[in-house]
């Protein structure tokens, strides 16, 4: 039987047009939540397929250099007005955010799935303080900031994991997200859709990459999921990257990449015109009080 909404916990869903994918010997859904309509993964992924999605090397090499990368997110901080100190920075990755959070002074602790990748993070970033997920939880240490970087869409289980940290902020303290939101509106969603549509219904294909994102959202029901944890909205951002399609011209190698740039370009384009329209987000909320 289908999970309920990872959102809303509706119980009722329907099939969708994206792809089904073949991944550790399982089929992976996307099905779409008929209420909040959410789509997410069908069946979830178990602890084993998740070792197989992040290995150490999903994430890349480890940034250790400060190129000033999140300084806007860190003026969206500041403008909360909170006396913060302490952040955490809960699926860490490589880092790109630690040594950017050190370098404006906050003390620092990040959280990651595989222990290797720990191992590794501790050794790089001597001045912050890191610990695996499994053993965060053992834990109940408090934080000014809690920092979700390209995570809530990888989550089998966002509502727990979110009530779990909203429990580890300080009285005054904010959450702070940021990511794709592949499920909003966009004209790059619209054409990758009717090419997903085609392929599975009129070409029985599917696909044979990893499910990486477990939940496709979109601005309303990222907003109602927030608000029904008990979160106030600070503030809330929708903008357009060419991501997933080519980010320019010249380097796409065939006329379907050439023509998959040109749409996202003009939807990127077109998308600053429009506060609704966009495929990442960035949120800050407060507990309500």
């Amino acid at each position: 039987m289908p999970p309920k909404c990872l959102f809303c916990q509706h119980p009722k869903y329907k099939n969708t047009p994206y792809e089904d994918t073949v991944f550790n010997n399982k089929t992976f859904k996307y099905i779409q939540c008929t209420n909040c309509g959410l789509v997410y993964v069908d069946p979830l992924p178990n602890a084993d397929d998740l070792t197989k999605m992040y290995p150490v090397e999903y994430q890349g090499a480890l940034v250790t250099k400060v190129t000033g990368f999140y300084d806007n997110l860190f003026e969206q901080i500041n403008k909360t007005e909170g006396n913060y100190t302490t952040i955490l920075d809960y699926g860490c990755g490589g880092g790109r955010f630690v040594v950017e959070a050190i370098n404006k002074g906050y003390s620092v602790t990040g959280t990651e799935y595989n222990p290797d990748l720990v191992a590794n993070l501790q050794t790089s970033f001597p001045t912050a303080s890191f610990i695996t997920i499994d053993d965060f939880f053992k834990t109940d240490t408090k934080y000014d900031v809690i920092f979700l970087n390209n995570v809530l869409e990888h989550l089998t289980n966002p509502r727990e994991i979110m009530l779990l940290l909203k429990d580890r902020l300080t009285p005054n303290g904010v959450f702070l997200l940021e990511g794709p939101i592949e499920n909003n509106f966009t004209l790059t969603k619209y054409f990758r859709k009717s090419i997903f549509f085609l392929r599975k219904n009129l070409f029985n294909k599917k696909a044979s990459h990893v499910p990486t994102h477990v939940l496709y959202s979109n601005r309303k029901n990222q907003e109602l999921f927030f608000k029904s944890l008990g979160l106030k909205t600070l503030y809330y951002h929708i903008y357009e990257g060419h991501w997933p399609f080519p980010a320019s011209y010249n380097p796409a190698d065939s006329l379907m990449r050439k023509t998959m740039f040109l749409i996202a370009d003009t939807s990127v384009r077109l998308s600053k015109r429009f506060s609704f329209w966009g495929n990442y987000f960035v949120y800050i909320g407060r507990l309500e009080e």
